[in-house]
């Protein structure tokens, strides 16, 4: 399994909004076959600034989410608005899962 996590900075003003995109992107990514998780914060200091969780099968599932028709669309509508992005594609750690209530993370 992989995990992507990525940081999106937007303006503080836009931040509302861009959740709100945000947790759609998120539904619409749930429904793929490769997705596992898909978690969205929004940072307690910084309004604009978003931490986004996303786990997936393997790197072709990754590549089927970058490719699909919702992700063009989410990418038209924030690299507008996207300040800063950092993207750091991980393996997940043997044992490294761990739930709570129902939550993976």
């Amino acid at each position: 399994m992989i995990v992507i996590a990525v940081n999106l900075v937007v303006d503080a003003a836009d931040a509302d909004a861009f959740e709100t995109r945000l947790r759609k992107h998120a539904a619409n990514s749930l429904t793929q076959p490769g997705c596992k998780g898909f978690l969205v914060a929004r940072d307690q200091e910084n309004a604009g600034s978003f931490h986004l969780w996303e786990s997936y099968d393997d790197m072709d599932a990754f590549e089927e989410h970058k490719n699909a028709g919702f992700m063009a669309d989410f990418r038209e509508y924030s690299t507008p608005l996207v300040k800063e992005r950092h993207l750091a594609i991980c393996d997940l750690v043997p044992g490294g899962v761990a739930e709570h209530e129902g939550l993976v993370v």
